[in-house]
């Protein structure tokens, strides 16, 4: 056998075997997700079974909302973003000492500035919040007034959620993805325990059970800590913000941190739209839909970029441009080919979804699943938006242009709020909101593609193609569908109603695939054999 020739099989062997590694640890990714936001779901429905008023029920959920937006704002998506690709980087460049210094930097300044933030916040909570409530109708002033106090808890809650993340960041560059997929699913199950012991329809109790979340918190981060000990044991206490590295580093997470603040300030957005209702409800109900779409989301888009980025990054750094839009080809068809009939479940079973998922007690009535369905609705694009947005950005993140997601998120920053107003005032009620979110993603989705597409040599390809495939079959999916819904409209007990939706999803299930695989769609058979061969294993 010839050198060259040699050279080639091992060159076969090592990308076959590189990418059998991406998909099981894709898959470990999305059974991670899956538990976190099965778990996620468990918390909200005992939100409801416990706070029955829902004037504590929006209160709970309003209080997260500005310790998340500190949370984005100082750290938020430049964990993933731009200290796992860099140090991902390093790793591949043989500059793993160097890496980790500027890691150790990064993490150490960012966690006193945290510190910091935290303080203001538990000293602050009560000014902070009535800003916020100045948007609020006066039906709502007490809504806020609580979400307050329970705020209080919820500040150093971020600085335990930090750190964590800052661990899932560093394991996820050495591609330990088993080590930091099941971190969330603890700390949900603390979170839900907080809720079952201490949750009630009382001030006292909400704080209390905040209190509780803090302590899940805590705990996640202690798990994410031990269990990626061997490599996190490396990073040093290093607040030195003139190291070079750092620098670079910091210019690179400095857009991201803007970006990855402006979706909470969006989420704030909507937050006080929906308190402009006069109605109750409309934050857990908001709360609910969102919860939902982020599932098919969650699991397959975050999964499966999250895994790209440290193995993108590490393509370009060594210059391999074809086969890094190769690689950026494959998981964007991947991601969408699951999320593209998710969306279409979402819209044609809404009502069915919610019911299903939040509906265990008289505490969440039919009322409360119509609302939180309409939500769902408006929400149901963005399954398919965020998808492309987030593999984009991702990917725009592995080769260092970090302004670039900023730039579409300051778009959809300006976007958002005027097309909620312009819808509210053509009267189209609550489903503005999630609309509104929706056609922003679209917005964002377009600036995102158009600028990536100027570099031919790292552009996607053939999605044109996969997307006419793609709505093909949905639009067969969605038809027969919407047919077993009117032939099997949800009744009965909980056990029927859970057997219907189950039914329904299954039939949606087999019509895609089914009509994937007579069009030869290589997504389908690829996740096919994932399936089996993790069923095997």
């Amino acid at each position: 056998m010839k050198k060259n020739d040699r050279l080639d099989s091992r060159s076969v062997r090592s990308n076959s075997s590189q990418s059998k590694s991406m998909a099981i640890a894709t898959i470990l990714v999305m059974i991670g997700l899956i538990l976190s936001k099965s778990t996620g779901f468990l918390r909200d429905i005992f939100v409801a079974q416990e706070f029955t008023d829902s004037l504590y029920r929006d209160s709970f959920t309003l209080s997260f909302t500005i310790p998340d937006f500190f949370f984005n704002l100082i750290i938020g998506g430049s964990i993933q973003a731009a200290l796992t690709p860099s140090l991902s980087s390093a790793i591949s460049a043989g500059e793993e000492k160097k890496g980790l210094r500027a890691v150790s930097t990064f993490i150490s300044i960012f966690g006193v500035i945290m510190l910091v933030v935290c303080t203001l916040g538990v000293v602050f909570a009560k000014e902070i919040y009535f800003i916020y409530s100045l948007t609020a109708s006066e039906a709502n002033s007490e809504m806020v007034d609580l979400a307050a106090s329970a705020s209080r808890m919820l500040f150093p809650q971020i600085f335990f959620m930090m750190l964590a993340a800052l661990c899932i960041g560093v394991l996820n560059a050495y591609k330990r993805f088993s080590s930091t997929a099941f971190g969330p699913t603890i700390y949900n199950v603390f979170v839900l325990l907080a809720i079952v012991l201490f949750a009630g329809n009382s001030r006292n109790a909400l704080v209390q059970t905040t209190a509780g979340v803090m302590g899940a918190a805590f705990v996640y981060f202690l798990f994410q800590y031990f269990i990626g000990f061997d490599k996190l044991r490396m990073l040093r206490f290093n607040f030195a913000p003139k190291d070079p590295d750092f620098i670079i580093l910091l210019k690179k997470a400095v857009p991201i941190l803007i970006s990855a603040s402006i979706v909470q300030i969006n989420i704030l957005v909507l937050n006080s739209f929906a308190t402009s209702f006069a109605s109750q409800g409309q934050i857990y109900a908001l709360r609910n839909a969102s919860t939902i779409w982020q599932l098919p989301y969650g699991v397959f888009a975050v999964a499966i970029g999250n895994v790209m980025l440290p193995s993108l990054a590490a393509l370009y750094s060594e210059n391999k441009k074809k086969e890094a839009s190769e690689l950026l080809s494959s998981r964007l068809k991947s991601a969408l080919f699951l999320t593209i009939p998710s969306a279409i479940i979402l819209v044609i079973l809404n009502v069915d979804v919610v019911k299903a998922i939040f509906q265990w007690g008289e505490a969440y009535t039919d009322s409360d699943a119509k609302r939180a369905g309409i939500y769902l609705i408006g929400y149901s694009i963005a399954v398919i938006t965020h998808t492309v947005v987030f593999i984009m950005n991702q990917a725009f993140y592995a080769i260092g242009k970090t302004k670039i997601p900023l730039l579409s998120g300051c778009v959809g920053l300006v976007a958002n709020p005027l097309l909620c107003f312009l819808f509210i005032s053509l009267g189209l009620g609550p489903i503005s909101l999630t609309f509104s979110y929706s056609l922003t993603s679209i917005v964002q989705l377009i600036i995102l593609c158009v600028i990536y597409q100027k570099d031919k040599s790292l552009a996607p390809r053939d999605i044109l193609r996969f997307i006419v495939k793609s709505a093909i079959c949905v639009i067969v999916m969605g038809v027969i569908v919407y047919l077993v819904n009117m032939l099997l409209p949800s009744s009965g007990g909980k056990i029927a109603q859970l057997g219907l939706l189950a039914l329904k999803c299954i039939i949606a299930v087999i019509v895609y695939f089914a009509c994937a695989l007579a069009f030869r769609m290589k997504e389908a058979i690829f996740w096919i054999d994932r399936v089996k061969a993790k069923g095997k294993r």
